[in-house]
């Protein structure tokens, strides 16, 4: 018997099977589940505490707030009690995301163009490295056994050899489902046509992209470009960094040495080349252009490239990670050379591609890097900071002495609810959204033929995760059913009308070399949840509560399976 839910009527009709009378719809559920409400003697352990549920509200992501009702729905039928907490972008990221507070956070991350290797996935976001606070591994999943394969993964400089672990490492992530992977949110981003002569949808970012910023064309008479959001921005601060929307504005106003081509290799920028590697791959040699400023008219040398990548190391909670294996980094000239412990295969997309270099002039006397304000956010970036009143809009300008200036001259970002911004771009008050609209604006923007729709195809998922600090999560088997209970094709199918596509794993189809089709799969299955909570030992009382086994013991909990069985 399943109960996935896929829409709100199915959900109704199913409380009516139930019965409409309170005490004959609590024993119907009770004996759905395998207990008898007659047997009053059954031994049960203390019951599951309460799921604390964080997910977007309507108005922040109405994809994943109908998503999130569901699953909570879902959980409920199953046994579980739940408490839905709705939450805002910023209010989201802060309690979930920096304070840790949550047990299931449903949420996402961005396709960017550096998340095409799959370090950043299967590193970055499980290694229990990161598990701290600022680091990628919200989960807090501490496998030593899987830690030795993403450490390979990150080492290894053979690609098939490195394939192969990659492929393991998925498998790895699925069995013990510290996040619930859903779906890979591709589709459409509505742009106007008469005021932008042409866009440049990225992959897994669309409208969002830096190639985008930097490419789109403006008609002849538009001298401002507006682009609209759903949230603000959290923080300009790179050592933050916390979420994708921060991050496809920071790199607007900051430089790296490389910047990502589209297909997500790193390509000199600040470099004036490719970086000279020694035979045994310990030393990167990389030459910086000359004549390059600041916003504030001070040039960029390597003695900042050094200093940035040594603020880096030693302050930021998200790249830090990317440096713990330089031994040295010296300057000569136009010149810096990075030193390394051992070969790092990823050292050229993760260091070299993702660390901005700063002013030091500015930042050498921060005492608090990772917390400051800089309320001018000089870069060297090809656009520079004007003004950001937040939740009501922020203002770049094009920088004009930038070695590669964007094509549009001034660029504002509208921060707003989704529908809000939909409304706004039928009405011709913006020009660019960076959100996909539902299935109805869509079919009523394609009907308009000054709106076009720029389509893409996602790198970035929405996700589930468990917050394994907490005890009941630290049970592989209990992540699994609950997993059961997530109806992944509805909301691809039903909720998105056929945008994007289901996954189990965070390697996207898209990324071919990459991911592996071939892991374990959870998808809406109620029946298969009950089937996995019974075999582990889990019991139902007669009001149709899922209580721990008999015999539950915190510290004896199974928090992991093995590929090897």
């Amino acid at each position: 018997m399943s109960y996935a839910v896929m829409t709100s009527n199915s959900r109704r009709r199913f409380l009516q099977t139930i019965g409409a009378a309170g005490a004959v719809g609590t024993a119907a559920l009770a004996g759905c589940f395998g207990v008898d409400d007659d047997e009053d003697d059954v031994e049960v352990g203390d019951e599951v505490p309460e799921l604390q549920f964080v997910f977007p509200t309507s108005g922040s992501n109405p994809d994943r707030n109908e998503l999130g009702g569901f699953i909570s729905e879902n959980l409920e039928e199953l046994g579980f009690e739940v408490d839905r907490q709705e939450l805002d972008f910023d209010p989201q990221i802060q309690q979930a995301t920096v304070d840790l507070d949550f047990g299931l956070n449903l949420s996402g991350w961005g396709g960017t163009p550096e998340r095409i290797d799959p370090g950043i996935f299967l590193y970055d976001m499980h290694h229990s490295s990161n598990t701290g606070e600022g680091g990628r591994n919200g989960a807090g999943y501490e496998n030593p056994d899987y830690d030795e394969i993403a450490e390979a993964i990150m080492a290894e400089t053979d690609q098939e050899a490195r394939r192969e672990l990659v492929m393991e490492a998925q498998e790895w992530l699925a069995m013990d489902q510290s996040r619930c992977y859903i779906a890979n949110e591709g589709g459409v981003h509505p742009y106007n046509a008469e005021r932008l002569e042409s866009v440049n949808p990225g992959l897994g970012e669309g409208l969002n992209g830096f190639w985008n910023f930097m490419e789109a064309e403006p008609a002849d008479d538009v001298d401002q470009v507006t682009f609209g959001y759903s949230s603000d921005i959290f923080s300009l601060n790179p050592m933050q960094d916390l979420t994708t929307p921060d991050r496809q504005f920071i790199r607007l106003l900051y430089d790296p040495l490389y910047r990502f081509d589209e297909g997500g290799i790193p390509t000199p920028w600040l470099a004036v080349d490719e970086p000279d590697v020694s035979d045994d791959g310990t030393t990167f040699t990389v030459e910086i252009r000359e004549g390059h400023t600041f916003h504030d008219g001070e040039e960029v040398t390597t003695e900042d490239v050094k200093f940035s990548y040594e603020l880096f190391a030693e302050y930021s909670p998200t790249y830090a990670t990317y440096l713990s294996g330089v031994e040295d980094i010296e300057t000569d000239g136009n010149e810096i050379i990075f030193q390394l412990e051992e070969p790092d295969a990823t050292f050229a997309s993760n260091a070299l591609g993702q660390i901005y270099v700063f002013p030091m002039h500015i930042w050498e006397d921060i005492d608090d890097p990772v917390n400051e304000d800089d309320e001018d956010y000089i870069g060297s970036g090809p656009f520079q900071f004007d003004d950001w009143e937040r939740e009501v809009e922020m203002q770049l300008s094009r920088f004009d002495d930038h070695f590669e200036p964007p094509n549009i001259e001034r660029l504002i970002r509208v921060p707003g609810d989704e529908d809000a911004l939909v409304d706004n771009i039928e009405s011709y008050e913006i020009d660019m959204l960076g959100v996909n609209p539902t299935t109805t604006q869509i079919d009523r923007l394609e009907d308009d033929e000054n709106i076009g729709m720029a389509q893409f195809d996602a790198v970035g998922h929405a996700f589930m995760n468990y917050n394994m600090r907490r005890d009941h999560y630290k049970d592989v088997q209990l992540r699994r059913a609950i997993s059961h209970c997530v109806p992944k094709t509805e909301f691809v199918e039903e909720i998105r009308g056929g945008q994007g596509s289901v996954t189990h794993s965070p390697i996207a189809p898209a990324i071919e070399e990459w991911h592996n089709p071939d892991v374990d799969e959870f998808d809406g299955d109620l029946d298969a949840a009950r089937e996995t909570l019974e075999d582990a030992g889990y019991v139902w009382d007669s009001d149709g509560r899922i209580h721990y086994p008999p015999d539950w013991d915190d510290d004896d909990v199974q928090m992991f399976l093995s590929v090897d069985g």
